[in-house]
């Protein structure tokens, strides 16, 4: 059976693409600090801080000693920011935030590639980047930055392992209902001044999300090094 890695894979758009993995036969094994729930078919969680070198590498190794090399891999994994003027920003937050966000999928790459590139294997990278990643935002100093880091490091690694055979790609979600977006709305995120801009109309479903990484991951046998922004049309707004 078909080996995925998915982090961030207990809830969210994560979530969704465990799904879809599953649906095409296969077996995911799911990263996140948070693993409770049912067992699943198909469904292997490991409770792992991405941020943590050894933690990663043993984690990854496990994963493949238990299932075989990991041929896909979709770094879901995120935090929120604190989407305030960048002058209000905390340090510390600003080190967090890039550590999880870049540094995270940099270390759960690698140790997938290492494995990959050692039995001649080919296989697929699909990192979350953000619209906030594409030109200038208010408070997004934080995220935003290190959205757009995320999406340059997927160009990079694309360039470097693409002699491996393994494709490396991002895609940049636009508003999603997951539960760290309904956690904004319910604490007075105006959604419906967002919904007026987005040119169709509405928030992306999870699976939409899944939908278009999934096509990345696994069919998408030509594409590399690109960021695919999936927004309802945000970023083509000009003004």
């Amino acid at each position: 059976m078909k080996h995925a890695i998915v982090t961030g894979g207990a809830s969210g758009i994560g979530r969704a693409v465990v799904i879809r993995l599953v649906d095409r036969g296969y077996h995911v094994t799911v990263f996140d600090l948070t693993v409770a729930g049912a067992a699943e078919e198909h469904v292997t969680s490991i409770g792992v801080d991405v941020t943590d070198a050894a933690a990663v590498s043993e984690a990854v190794a496990s994963a493949i000693e238990q299932r075989g090399s990991v041929t896909v891999l979709v770094t879901c994994h995120g935090i929120r920011g604190a989407f305030v003027p960048a002058l209000e920003l905390d340090a510390d937050h600003v080190r967090r935030m890039f550590d999880v966000h870049v540094v995270g999928t940099l270390l759960v790459a690698s140790a997938v590639a290492r494995d990959l590139i050692d039995v001649g294997t080919e296989g697929s990278v699909v990192a979350i980047s953000s619209t906030t990643a594409f030109r200038g935002w208010r408070r997004q100093s934080d995220y935003g930055v290190a959205k757009a880091a995320v999406r340059q490091l997927t160009e990079n690694l694309a360039i470097e392992w693409a002699e491996h055979g393994i494709r490396v790609n991002s895609v940049a979600p636009g508003h999603t209902r997951t539960p760290m977006v309904q956690d904004l709305i319910d604490n007075g995120y105006d959604i419906a001044a967002t919904e007026a801009r987005i040119p169709l109309g509405r928030l992306a479903t999870p699976d939409e999300m899944a939908r278009a990484i999934e096509h990345l991951a696994v069919d998408a046998s030509y594409t590399t090094g690109v960021c695919v922004p999936v927004d309802g049309g945000w970023t083509a707004v000009g003004k």
